[in-house]
């Protein structure tokens, strides 16, 4: 009897050390493929390498291109050498009467037009306020 103690224990041992170690080729994980792909490697060496079927490798790899399409069509382009809205095109003068928020084509500004805005102050003789542009 005193035999069979020590032998069970062992077994057990055995059996949790078998159940809880990890495989010896897990399947990668999502970031591991991606890095491999951007490496060059092909989806079958991906999928040999990590021990899975070229369907799932495949899955991981189109779907951050797609992911990356999305981001690159959501961010916007900005126009270099145009003026952000609100940058002023002139200052203020008088320069006769405008409505104010008259808006005109402007090719200086990202949005392509301009907003005439009053400035602080008046032009004599008629004491009407100068102003002046901005993009809108």
């Amino acid at each position: 009897m005193t035999w069979r103690q020590p032998l069970f224990r062992a077994l057990i041992v055995l059996a949790l050390f078998a159940g809880f170690s990890a495989p010896s080729q897990a399947a990668c994980s999502d970031k591991k493929i991606l890095s491999l792909s951007d490496e060059g490697k092909s989806v079958k060496a991906i999928a040999k390498t990590c021990n899975m079927t070229a369907a799932k490798v495949r899955a991981v790899v189109d779907a951050d291109d797609n992911a990356a399409e999305d981001v690159a069509a959501a961010t916007p382009v900005d126009v270099p050498g145009k003026l952000p809205s609100g940058a002023g095109l002139a200052s203020c003068d008088c320069q006769g009467t405008v409505p104010y928020g008259d808006k005109a084509p402007e090719q200086r500004c990202q949005s392509g037009t301009s907003i005439a805005t009053p400035c602080a102050g008046y032009c004599p003789p008629r004491g009407i306020a100068p102003w002046r542009r901005v993009c809108s």
